[in-house]
């Protein structure tokens, strides 16, 4: 019964936001508000609790919130500039083979932009590249979407792992061990849970290529064969990006492995593409327009439309410094060799005890990525890139703009999972283990199955791995500890999943559909994904159940 109504905030949420279609901005204080109720008439939880709860989700947000907007300012600027243009032309000329271009620009680009920005942004942005190349409109959604997962759980910097999994902070009890090694601070345990999901999405990323040309093709001639016949190409690609995403997700942290990954990966790709290293020698293209299925396109028609170099306003070298910049300052903040880590993180903006509770949440502002190095690089692109006057500050303002929706959306998410975590200041249990308990009691040790799907399920309910791991990571954390299996691969799994769910949740389908111009046809392209997503999910759960019990016995 308890179980039961804690639940109802989260069952509500989802009913607003799939069935209503309500914006996360409204559903998610609606969310907030039921909790608090439910925590106070079953839970006797004190309103004092309530207000200290809800003020330390507010603090966690601003954490996160500070990436969120450093890294949509970095991209508005570099819109302003030029920068995105130049970028883009750098990518649009290495092969007119239509699965190459795909696998440059939905993959390894997508990728970049994930790592740089997140949010939704890559689909938006290389869906209508892809179709100013000439890909129709509802195979470059498609494909865009199918991409955007593998680099997800490091997206925006690193946020849906070091801020999503922030609440759990108040949950777990150190020191355990993880991996063999006993893990002693807060910040090694969201390393491990960052390292495990690398090699979870790093395994994902030798497939994902590949469902990206065979579903293209699919949908362009009825079979999948001739995008399976460039597997040599998709594994290299998947490799060139996954390889170095797994290493330094476990030996520099969870900030840079897509940002660096792809970084790393993009040069190496176009350099041996236009060598011709696995490139196939049949030229593969879609029919003729004229012979385009209606379905295909709506409002925006695919015509070839790659800028001229004599157009570009920032050259290519400029346009990609300062995310080159951003991935270097990352690693030199993050790795202890070069001494800033413990000068960056003991300046800390705290609120301890919180309205008298044991409440206490803080900011470390100059080891928040969104201020370095996101705000700092952002002050030089206007010099770097020769912008107007002007331009850069309405560059902010609009960055301001764009940022309310969701400042809203994580204020009140995080506020709710704080009370459903503190609802215990006068019961046995917290709202959160009382739904772990029923769901170790029905699951059991099959729990790794059923992970990746609750972080789907939060991606698709939320638009966000950020803000599935928010609301699910306590309730992922407690029902493995409860279930009796392993901790860390748990919460790998919860984010992964919540990654390959990026390509189904509803925020980025319209985001994607939106730029091509598929207004109201979600369901169409959501058909074309959903496939591709569960297969995700149960590898996942195969890889995870198998390394376990191989190789991680005993992990906890």
């Amino acid at each position: 019964m308890l179980a039961l109504l804690a639940a109802i905030p989260i069952v509500l949420i989802g009913v607003l936001m799939i069935g209503f279609m309500w914006p996360a901005n409204k559903a998610m204080p609606v969310g907030w508000l039921v909790a608090a109720i439910i925590s106070i008439i079953w839970w006797d939880m004190p309103f004092q609790w309530i207000a200290g709860a809800s003020i330390g989700g507010v603090v966690d947000a601003i954490g996160i919130l500070l990436i969120v907007f450093g890294a949509l300012l970095i991209l508005q600027l570099l819109k302003s500039s030029g920068g995105v243009e130049s970028i883009s032309y750098s990518m649009a000329n290495v092969s007119t083979d239509r699965r190459v271009q795909a696998l440059l620009i939905a993959f390894l680009m997508g990728a970049f932009f994930e790592g740089a920005a997140g949010f939704g942004t890559p689909a938006a942005v290389a869906a209508p590249l892809l179709v100013g190349l000439g890909f129709p409109p509802l195979i470059a959604a498609s494909v865009a979407l199918i991409a955007n997962s593998v680099p997800v759980s490091f997206g925006a910097v690193g946020v849906p792992i070091w801020g999503g999994f922030d609440a759990l902070s108040g949950v777990v009890e150190l020191p355990i061990v993880s991996m063999g090694v006993e893990v002693d601070s807060f910040r090694v345990f969201l390393e491990s849970i960052g390292g495990f999901a690398a090699i979870l999405n790093g395994a994902m990323a030798l497939f994902i290529p590949l469902a990206i040309v065979a579903v293209m093709t699919k949908i362009s001639e009825g079979s999948i064969m001739k995008g399976l016949k460039v597997w040599p190409l998709a594994i290299y690609t998947g490799l060139l990006f996954g390889i170095p995403m797994v290493l330094i997700a476990n030996f520099v942290g969870p900030e840079v492995p897509s940002l660096l990954g792809s970084l790393i990966a993009l040069p190496i790709f176009v350099f041996t593409t236009r060598k011709g290293f696995l490139v196939p020698k049949d030229n593969w293209d879609f029919p003729p327009h004229e012979e385009w299925p209606d379905e295909w396109e709506d409002e925006v028609k695919a015509e070839a439309n790659i800028p001229k170099e004599s157009d570009l306003t920032v050259t290519p070298f400029k346009a990609w410094l300062p995310y080159i910049i951003i991935a270097t300052l990352l690693v030199v903040t993050r790795l202890e060799i070069f001494g800033l880590v413990g000068f960056l993180q003991g300046i800390t903006i705290s609120w301890e005890n919180i309205l008298g509770t044991t409440i206490t949440e803080g900011v470390s502002p100059l080891y928040n990525p969104g201020v370095i190095p996101f705000i700092l690089v952002a002050l030089f692109i206007p010099f770097m890139h020769g912008m107007k006057k002007g331009e850069a500050t309405k560059c902010w303002k609009e960055t301001f703009k764009t940022i309310q929706p969701a400042a809203i959306a994580l204020f009140f998410a995080l506020a709710m999972v704080k009370i459903m975590m503190n609802s215990n200041a006068a019961a046995e249990f917290t709202m959160l283990e009382e739904m772990a308990f029923a769901s170790a009691n029905l699951i059991g040790g099959g729990w790794h199955f059923a992970a990746p799907f609750v972080g789907t399920l939060g991606a698709f309910i939320s638009g966000s791995n950020t803000v599935s791991n928010i609301m699910f990571g306590a309730f992922q954390f407690e029902t493995a500890a409860a279930a009796g299996v392993e901790i860390i691969p748990t919460l790998g799994l919860q984010t992964a999943g919540a990654a390959g769910g990026n390509m189904i949740c509803v925020h980025n389908v319209v985001a994607a559909i939106t730029t091509v111009g598929l207004i109201g046809k979600e369901g169409l392209v959501m058909r074309k994904t959903i496939v591709v997503n569960i297969m995700y999910g149960l590898f996942i759960a195969l890889l995870t159940t198998f390394l376990v019990s191989t190789f991680f016995a005993g992990i906890f």
